[in-house]
């Protein structure tokens, strides 16, 4: 065989590997879901049929491409599940947890085959448990009734034939005869072409890549004609231009939504994992606990939900440990034994709510305060006179920690600092409501993308800067504004608020003074969750959609900056980072 054929060959069943890879990963997502649902819905025969399905499939297409130990370990979930289904077994938790395992075991064997890694994992305890658990009288069905037509269609009659047929055999499978009549017959009409396609996440970046500098292209060219119009008269060669420039952008407004669209995943493939979390840490705890999960097909740009997954993870490990209480303690306080966590996402505007919430105890506000005067991030009147929205704030700060008992969950005073901190790296805002007995709220606001959005161009001190549109509250004129100075710090009186201002150009230049206040003619009220803070401006320059441009590794470390974009004119400008900029005016302050 020629060498460019063993090339093509060896090319062919790599692709088929990736293939079986997505296709594994998605099915054991799927069986970490179902198998939690399964223990609170254990006579539900369409779920189990489905579950046993998707390890069907796992088991056929890891037997077609030679990895053994997932075929032999799926092979033996098959059979459980298989008993399961024609009432052989019955749902008991030692069960649950030995699938669950396998599950668990699955993943590590997938992620061998993923790294090339050759090294076998020892299955011989789980596989002999599996096999025990197949023969334990004490969950053996009192009565086994003759499974029904329906049933076998969905099943293989011998291991013979499911150890033998494709992966997809179950569904090209011939139906059993049925003394059904003709019009009860239930009739499946299959799709004549593929609906979806995979594709590689590099090409869709290329192509955001290319989306982006398009969008450039297109403000140019509608600045370019602006100025044309402006100073020539018009006639029917500017009036086709002006219908040309319309049309273009038009089209790449669509285009763009079209490729921002393909980008975007449901946030249901973030929120699959957690029905298992809660489940575990309920039973490591001693704890009842349900979640709740709505909202699941909202859509997020991959971006963000390739960042998000870890911070919900904290949040929903902190909501079952610190949150929910013990049956006993809910039951004392005339609460149902079982505590209730939910997680909802849905859409509001441009950005996406993500909401965590639980019926536990609530946090004592009193313990946060001090806390806060302990660890010394305010003295004891501060403390007294801020609402309780402000006190939650400290559970956000490094190392704070109310917790009495440090458990392998946490109390350890780590991870609320670094979700913050990672929302806010998704141009993010998380805000945490809470009272005791009733429970905790933790809603996060995240940007549908993080590569385009809608500027507010100002300019300070001869230079042009990009605001974040979603962030602007409001703007007011200078002269017509109650500014005053508190501790020689300038600060805007608006509507009962007390919000402290910055000049813009001269903040991030590093100088902190060079600025007259009565020269400067506008305030812009920028807000990050329920902090405001008043910019100073020279003038307003319009709106524009920009394309963020990262600053480079090492310009992008700079504070106040999220990077830079290249306006109509062609002239490169920089994009403000909010939270940056609360951050110095905060050590200014």
């Amino acid at each position: 065989m020629a060498n460019d054929d063993i090339g093509v060959e060896l090319d062919e069943m790599k692709e088929i590997i990736e293939d079986f890879l997505v296709e594994a990963d998605e099915l054991i997502a799927s069986l970490d879901t179902n198998l939690v649902t399964l223990e609170t819905a254990p006579d539900d025969l369409d779920l189990l049929n489905e579950i046993f399905r998707a390890a069907h499939t796992v088991k056929g297409t890891s037997s077609f491409l030679g990895f053994e130990q997932v075929t032999d370990l799926t092979h033996k979930m098959e059979d459980i599940l298989n008993k399961l289904r024609k009432s052989e077994l019955k749902v008991t938790p030692r069960i649950m947890d030995l699938l669950l395992e396998s599950v668990d075991i699955l993943k590590v064997l997938l992620d061998n085959v993923r790294e090339q890694n050759g090294e076998e994992v020892n299955l011989d305890d789980i596989v002999a448990r599996l096999i025990a658990c197949q023969d334990d009288n004490a969950a053996v069905a009192e009565a086994v009734s003759e499974p029904s037509q329906a049933d076998r269609a969905d099943e293989p009659t011998t291991e013979a034939e499911t150890d033998s047929a494709p992966p997809a055999a179950e569904e090209t499978a011939a139906p059993p005869v049925s003394s059904a009549p003709p019009t009860e017959k239930k009739v499946v009409h299959k799709k004549s072409t593929e609906q979806t396609i995979r594709v590689d996440v590099g090409r869709l970046d290329s192509l955001m890549l290319l989306m982006g500098e398009l969008v450039l292209a297109r403000n140019s060219l509608v600045q370019t004609v602006s100025r044309i119009n402006k100073h020539e008269e018009t006639g029917d060669s500017a009036e086709a231009l002006n219908g040309t420039v319309a049309s273009v952008n038009y089209i790449t407004s669509e285009l763009q939504l079209a490729v921002m669209k393909m980008r975007m995943q449901p946030v249901g493939k973030v929120f699959g994992k957690f029905p298992r979390l809660v489940r575990d840490l309920a039973r490591d705890s001693k704890k009842q606990i349900q979640l709740e999960i709505s909202g699941e097909s909202t859509e997020l740009d991959k971006s963000v939900i390739e960042e998000i997954g870890d911070p919900l993870v904290h949040l929903i490990r902190n909501s079952c440990d610190h949150g929910v209480e013990s049956p006993a303690e809910r039951e004392a306080k005339g609460k149902p034994a079982k505590g209730v966590v939910k997680l909802s996402a849905g859409q509001e505007g441009s950005n996406i709510i993500i909401a965590i919430q639980d019926d536990g105890k609530g946090l004592d506000v009193d313990a946060i305060r001090a806390k806060a005067v302990e660890r010394g991030l305010a003295t004891e009147a501060d403390v007294e006179r801020l609402p309780d929205r402000e006190v939650f704030r400290f559970i956000f700060e490094a190392g704070f920690s109310t917790a009495k008992k440090v458990t392998d969950v946490s109390g350890r005073g780590v991870g609320m600092d670094v979700v913050r901190t990672n929302i806010e790296k998704l141009n993010g805002l998380i805000e945490l409501e809470s009272t005791v007995d009733i429970g905790t709220t933790i809603t996060i606001k995240l940007p549908l993308t993080l590569a385009i959005l809608q500027g507010l161009l100002v300019e300070s001190d001869e230079d042009v800067f990009i605001l974040p549109l979603s962030s602007v509250h409001e703007t007011v004129k200078t002269e017509q504004s109650d500014v005053s100075y508190l501790n020689q710090r300038p600060v805007l009186r608006l509507r009962d608020e007390i919000i402290p201002i910055i000049n813009l150009g001269e903040l991030l230049k590093g100088n902190e003074q060079g600025f007259v206040l009565t020269e400067k003619p506008y305030v812009v009220v920028v807000g990050l969750a329920d902090r405001k803070l008043g910019i100073i401006i020279d003038r307003f320059l319009g709106q524009e959609e920009v394309v963020i441009k990262s600053l480079g590794q090492y310009l992008g470390a700079t504070e106040g900056i999220a990077g830079a974009t290249i306006l109509g004119d062609g002239r490169i400008r920089l994009i403000v980072d909010l939270l940056g900029l609360f951050s110095i005016a905060r050590r200014l302050s």
